[in-house]
């Protein structure tokens, strides 16, 4: 079975909503998110794909972690800490010629550095996008609108 990194970030503004888009694909709301690239972090691939999907500019938080670098820099650096790291099944896609595969996913939270931007919905990814409350996550049917785990991680972030 082959396996991907890919990178998710859960978007939350200063009223304690997050940011979803209906994904054409998975037909489901899902947080911005994507394949980590050759070469790239993935703290970065869920940066650049919080921009191509939603144009929104972000700071990825993680966890708290002790610095094991410090007094010794030159030996390297601490990364984020995702607040989770899944693996995901994911089916065959004919369309694609994409056979059945699995996701190794980060999960990170993420907050928009500037509350004046603008969101702007990559299409190619998703026909809709719009900030969610807790109560209005609550309601979404785990059935048809949006995948159990990411409801669960969702709720427990806006607590």
């Amino acid at each position: 079975m082959h396996r991907h990194f890919t990178a998710t970030a859960f978007i939350v503004d200063s009223k304690k909503r997050t940011l979803l888009l209906w994904h054409k694909r998975l037909g489901r709301w899902m947080p911005p998110g994507g394949h980590v690239d050759e070469h790239e972090l993935p703290e970065e691939a869920a940066r650049r794909e919080c921009k191509e999907e939603t144009g929104l500019d972000v700071e990825i938080i993680g966890d708290a972690q002790e610095d094991l670098f410090t007094g010794n820099p030159q030996e390297g650096r601490m990364l984020k800490k995702p607040i989770a790291m899944l693996l995901e099944e994911i089916p065959a896609y004919p369309l694609r010629n994409e056979p059945a595969h699995q996701h190794i996913d980060f999960l990170f939270l993420a907050r928009p550095l500037d509350k004046a931007q603008i969101l702007t919905l990559n299409t190619e990814e998703g026909c809709e996008m719009r900030w969610f409350s807790k109560s209005e996550v609550e309601k979404l049917d785990e059935t048809k609108e949006i995948f159990a785990n990411v409801k669960t991680y969702i709720l427990q972030m806006l607590g």
